[in-house]
């Protein structure tokens, strides 16, 4: 927050107009100010105000200020935008679901297959089963951990290069475009561009990576509510949690690298009981889909062990336990590594 006090007191003592535009983020918490110079408001030889916008994104992991200067492509009068640009250049964000190609939602396959001059924008998850698909350009973002903001810059200049050529841009996002997939952020800015996204939904690893894995997360008599977070709050710390519930489920995306920390924070600021089940679903829906489970005090290295990566998505609560093997004595579930118990969606 200091840091962005401080940029803002800067642009400002630089006179240029600003807006001020909150967006958050898969990992981190950006301010996007948009600076406008005053003395670029003369026409151009087109007959448009000739503006230039500077966005501004302050990094909060890494402590610094870094811009791209990316022209508006299409009308800049605040009025309705067009789905389309004069050019002919337009963008759907488009969402891949949880991995499984039979898992695409119908508008999705047909616009991936039936479009061989799009751009496709791809996101680093997206399962390369997916992708084998498309029969036109493909560009793979590279978000890894750590380096997300700038990894979104040359996303946001991928798509603003494919519009200015008259193209027409797919972003194609893991599961839902606007659930934990900065989805909103992009359309935001896109519509900075001139342009005005089609978006089409995508199923939600936070409800089919449990189903897939078994794990119903609501049941009667277990769990009547359900909660979904991110494993990433704000500048990159953990979020805050909502405190235990015996009959809730809590769906955790993007956490599996600070799983250690996670399950800590749940028993020791959340009041969860240690022996509360958790299931980690990995690669949802993909031919090498495992889940592994145990419970708050156990799953960090049960996960380490089986040496678990993203994308995966953790349960808990004690739905895990609900579908299950028991033990034949004791009648309790038995946890561990559980291969490929519901690989595809097509049986």
């Amino acid at each position: 927050m200091i840091r962005s006090m401080l940029l803002l007191a800067v642009l400002l003592a630089s006179r240029s107009t600003l807006a001020f535009v909150p967006i958050s983020s898969r990992r981190h918490f950006s301010t996007l100010f948009y600076a406008t110079d005053p003395t670029n408001n003369e026409l151009s030889t087109g007959g448009k105000a000739n503006v230039q916008k500077k966005v501004f994104s302050a990094n909060n992991e890494w402590g610094i200020a870094h811009h791209s200067t990316l022209e508006p492509l299409g009308p800049n009068d605040g009025g309705t935008l067009p789905d389309q640009l004069p050019n002919g250049g337009r963008v759907t964000l488009v969402g891949a679901g949880p991995g499984d190609p039979d898992l695409l939602t119908v508008a999705a396959y047909k616009i991936l297959t039936q479009n061989p001059n799009a751009l496709v924008i791809s996101d680093r998850l997206v399962a390369q089963e997916i992708l084998d698909l498309i029969p036109g350009e493909i560009k793979v973002a590279r978000k890894l951990p750590g380096c997300a903001e700038f990894a979104q810059e040359e996303i946001f200049s991928w798509v603003h290069e494919g519009l200015k050529q008259g193209k027409h841009v797919i972003r194609l996002k893991i599961g839902d475009p606007f659930v934990f997939g900065r989805g909103g952020e992009e359309v935001l800015v896109f519509r900075d561009f001139g342009v005005e996204s089609k978006v089409i939904p995508g199923v939600s690893s936070a409800f089919s990576a449990p189903l897939l894995g078994s794990i119903p997360v609501t049941h009667r008599g277990v769990a009547q509510q359900v909660v979904m977070c991110t494993g990433y709050g704000r500048e990159g710390t953990s979020p805050d949690l909502i405190q235990y519930h015996k009959q809730q489920t809590v769906v955790f995306l993007m956490a599996v690298g600070r799983l250690k920390e996670l399950c800590g924070r749940l028993i020791n600021m959340a009041n969860y009981p240690p022996e509360t089940p958790v299931a980690i679903v990995e690669r949802a829906g993909c031919p090498n889909q495992r889940t592994v489970t145990g419970n708050l005090m156990t799953i960090a290295d049960v996960a380490e062990e089986h040496q678990v990566k993203p994308p995966s998505t953790i349960v808990v609560g004690e739905v895990v336990n609900v579908l299950l093997e028991k033990d034949s004595e004791t009648g309790e579930a038995v946890h561990g590594l559980i291969q490929n118990m519901t690989s595809s969606a097509v049986v």
